[in-house]
């Protein structure tokens, strides 16, 4: 189990790495037994020799820090959802994606009104507030465009005669 240094929340897959809600680092995992490491150990740069990787290592023990999965992702927590950032992403579970400021289907209003995002590692592209596809809205965006255009088109057309 891991949990998130910022805002305590706990996880039981221990192969997530970052908070979701906040993108901090999670914890290392650790599945206290009862009566087992009642010393305080500071934190060492290796594991302690000898100790069993099957067990859970003992309590304050904290592995050095590296960066994530060897990509150059930074091993300091990011910095909290606020203001700016958007939901992780559904692919890859990376926080801090990058805005979209211009696509083929939305100019650069489309992007704006959906929060449209796109993933710095996996390329995903998807709703910032949500974590959802965009695909419904961007449909429905496009269908809405096309109408308005047509109507001006018509309007034009129809004056000139």
């Amino acid at each position: 189990m891991r949990s998130c240094p910022t805002c305590q929340r706990t996880y039981p897959d221990d192969n997530q790495s970052n908070c979701p809600f906040d993108g901090a680092m999670l914890s290392a995992p650790y599945y206290p037994q009862p009566g087992q490491y009642q010393q305080q150990y500071a934190p060492p740069p290796q594991p302690p020799p000898g100790m069993n990787p099957m067990q859970p290592p003992p309590q304050g023990y904290a592995p050095p820090p590296t960066d994530w999965q060897g990509q150059g992702y930074p091993s300091q927590p990011v910095q909290p959802m606020g203001a700016g950032q958007y939901a992780p992403c559904p692919g890859c579970q990376r926080p801090d994606p990058e805005k979209m400021n211009f696509t083929w289907w939305g100019g650069m209003i489309g992007p704006r009104m959906l929060s449209h995002v796109k993933c710095r590692w996996c390329g995903m592209q998807y709703n910032g507030k949500t974590g959802q596809s965009n695909t419904t809205g961007i449909i429905i965006y496009s269908v809405v465009i096309f109408v308005i255009a047509i109507l001006i088109g018509l309007g034009v057309f129809l004056s000139k005669s």
